[in-house]
């Protein structure tokens, strides 16, 4: 298992253009949109065969698929991630699970069914509430640029 990892998915939307925060009701399509993946997720990693592990350490790696969107500004995201960790050991297993039979790693086999399925309308449904929104009256927003942080370090000797 030295090949073992965290898995992380992240599908986004280039909203560059959009010089702005996404509204909320447009950051409520994203975390929609991400419980759908999770859902999807949830359906899909299941009928595992266990041998030889006692019940009640069986489905750790399902349970801990868990998901943020990165909504202020660029590339808008949503990152899914499986941080799952052995019983012995604590190490990250989730990237290494595999069906039986299969030599694909089964992450990679869900990251491309929500590319295909679900990326689509993530993308599709953004678009038209970002268009319902531009010509909606409010407030000003302008993205704040991330500042870069200075560290002054001061030595005293005798």
């Amino acid at each position: 298992m030295a090949d073992s990892v965290d898995v992380e998915i992240i599908m986004g939307f280039d909203a560059s253009d959009l010089d702005r925060i996404l509204s909320d009701t447009e950051a409520q399509v994203m975390r929609d949109h991400r419980r759908k993946m999770i859902d999807f997720i949830d359906r899909s990693w299941v009928g595992w065969q266990y041998k030889g592990i006692p019940p009640d350490r069986q489905g750790r790696s399902g349970e801990a698929w868990k998901g943020y969107e990165q909504t202020t500004e660029g590339i808008r995201e949503i990152i899914i991630e499986n941080k799952a960790r052995t019983y012995r050991g604590n190490k990250p297993y989730a990237g290494y699970v595999k069906r039986s039979g299969s030599h694909r790693v089964e992450w990679e086999v869900v990251r491309e069914k929500l590319l295909q399925s679900h990326l689509p309308a993530l993308i599709e449904d953004l678009e038209s509430t970002i268009d319902r929104s531009l010509d909606t009256p409010g407030p000003a927003k302008k993205v704040r640029r991330n500042k870069s942080s200075d560290i002054t370090r001061l030595s005293l000797e005798d």
